[in-house]
């Protein structure tokens, strides 16, 4: 009987210093992702980017090695790609580098996990993304979520921030929108669904739920539990692939797992307060569009002056107009949301 080559910690601690202490393969290493992630989002295909033609013998042999290896969870998937943070520099910064959180924010519900049992559950590290408004084919990161294996897809979806949430509720009567109900925060989802390896989970929180449809449009298998009632330790989790999320009607977040590690290798993760917020986009506000000088606070409704309805105004411009003139149809005028850093 052929013994088995047994691979242990250490034959990877070297191979990976080998690299890591040549100056020549490291460079070589973060040259070819730094152009893979490039291309990809620029939907540019390039042969030279892969093959090292030119390069010395050393990184040839350390590209052989990389090609050979058999793993289908080892290459970059082109879907990947569209998640990971490009290489910039220091004149290069853009609004989703920011976070507007400066403390980690913690839930304001208690999880039904028992805390004693917390040490022995694993931590699931989540980013959500989202469409740009401007440019439906870019994607933006959102978020980033720390939760517990035990924790469910709802959970995680009722922590997500969106500013679709925060569109204030008609006031209907007769067939007719007479208002709008003021918001302080983030309203409630009018419904949800997630599609994880091909398995729709819905809120089941209405009648008409979002999942119902998606199996006769998409394909996705209609699951029988809810997200509610699933936790993401019930589900087969993949690192950096993207799974889909839509709510508010058509409003699309992609989640993205990051990490997936033992609670109890950090003796200084929180007890408590699951699930966590590590990081927060700054909302992307709407300039006025009479000045185009300052954001609007107004949303401008059904007034005949003005050469869309609904319009968004700063507050000197609306306050410049007077009163509405028109006759007959009421004129809304609707704050929009305000932000502030936590």
């Amino acid at each position: 009987m052929s013994r088995k080559h047994i691979c242990s910690v250490a034959d990877i601690h070297n191979s990976l210093m080998g690299i890591w202490n040549s100056p020549k393969l490291l460079a070589y290493l973060h040259r070819t992702h730094d152009t893979a992630i490039a291309l990809t989002k620029t939907r540019k295909k390039s042969a030279a980017a892969s093959e090292p033609c030119n390069e010395l013998q050393d990184v040839q042999q350390l590209q052989a090695k990389l090609d050979a290896i058999a793993l289908s969870s080892w290459k970059l998937m082109p879907d990947a790609a569209l998640f990971t943070r490009p290489p910039r520099n220091e004149h290069s910064v853009l609004e989703t580098d920011y976070n507007t959180l400066t403390a980690i924010r913690v839930s304001d519900t208690d999880m039904d996990t028992p805390t004693d049992a917390i040490d022995s559950q694993v931590l699931i590290t989540l980013t959500t993304h989202f469409k740009v408004h401007w440019r439906t084919s870019v994607l933006s990161n959102n978020s980033q979520h720390v939760l517990i294996a035990s924790q469910t897809l709802g959970d995680l979806f009722e922590v997500m921030p969106c500013v679709s949430n925060e569109y204030p509720e008609e006031i209907v009567e007769d067939d007719k929108v007479i208002g709008y109900k003021e918001t302080n925060g983030m309203n409630g989802s009018s419904g949800c669904v997630i599609v994880i390896n091909d398995l729709a989970y819905g809120d089941a929180l209405n009648e008409e739920d979002y999942a119902d449809l998606l199996p006769t449009l998409t394909g996705p298998v209609l699951t029988k539990t809810a997200m509610h009632d699933t936790p993401l330790s019930s589900l087969a989790l993949q690192i950096n692939v993207p799974y889909w999320l839509l709510h508010q009607g058509n409003c699309e977040h992609f989640i993205v797992v990051d990490q997936i590690r033992a609670s109890s290798k950090h003796s200084e993760d929180p007890v408590t307060g699951y699930p966590l917020t590590l990081y927060q986009i700054p909302a992307s506000l709407d300039w006025c569009q009479a000045c185009t000088k300052i954001p609007a606070v107004w949303s401008i409704i059904g007034d005949l002056r003005l050469e869309a309805s609904p319009c968004l105004l700063c507050g000197p411009c609306w306050k410049s107009m007077g009163e509405p003139t028109n006759e007959g149809d009421e004129v809304l005028a609707v704050p929009l949301p305000k932000y502030k850093l936590w």
